[in-house]
């Protein structure tokens, strides 16, 4: 049964945290992995109140660990990077395909780097740690779930439906800024129409602000 697993590592430790001695403000967040032959491509979006995305591209082009780096979209404060790392240096991301796991989403700052992934069987998370730990990589294991137990949402009065929707929009990214995702896949994921799928967002957000918000009674599915 698929399982989700949230581990951490030092900020040092991953090496796109370089970025944060010269700029301890901003903040990473994991778009993409895109194997390459004998590396892989992560997209990654960089927060910095400062808005200089040229001179972080620069701090990422000098680090050994990567090959070449690349500002993609500088939206002022906000840039979308890809980077091409050196097969040497591929640390955690020699893990997760090593393994078979998924990146459901990885976000960095000064204070560490969180990595939520899905499996399909438990086992997997324990031949990750192992590999993390046969290869000096520093992970620590801080939840794990089976998907199943994430599904109900009756502690926010949504329906199965809702929750499910509403999970599944969240983990692909539809309410990035851009949005990773529309409408139109997630009904498709969910095997539902557009317009079913747009209502149940909509019952599932007035379901959720009721309960946690005005906490006034939940409307229906």
């Amino acid at each position: 049964m698929a399982s989700i697993a949230e581990f951490t590592i030092p900020p040092a430790d991953f090496p796109l945290g370089a970025v944060f001695d010269p700029r301890p403000e901003a903040t990473l967040e994991l778009d993409r992995v895109v194997p390459s032959d004998d590396t892989v491509m992560p997209y990654f979006w960089v927060n910095d109140a400062g808005g200089d995305m040229a001179a972080i591209r620069e701090v990422f082009d000098g680090l050994p660990e990567i090959r070449s780096a690349a500002l993609m979209e500088d939206l002022g404060t906000k840039g979308l990077f890809r980077a091409e790392w050196q097969p040497d240096h591929l640390g955690i991301m020699s893990a997760i395909p090593a393994t078979g796991v998924t990146v459901l989403a990885a976000t960095g700052s000064v204070e560490g780097w969180t990595f939520e992934l899905r499996a399909e069987r438990a086992v997997q998370f324990s031949d990750f740690q192992q590999y993390c730990s046969d290869h000096d990589i520093n992970v620590t294991l801080r939840r794990l779930s089976r998907l199943s137990e994430m599904v109900t949402g009756t502690e926010y009065n949504l329906t199965p439906q809702q929750h499910a929707a509403l999970v599944l929009a969240y983990r692909e990214g539809y309410y990035r800024d851009p949005s990773a995702t529309d409408q139109q896949s997630l009904a498709a994921q969910l095997g539902i129409t557009r317009q079913a799928l747009s209502s149940r967002l909509r019952r599932g957000y007035r379901n959720l602000i009721a309960s946690t918000l005005i906490h006034g009674p939940p409307g229906g599915e």
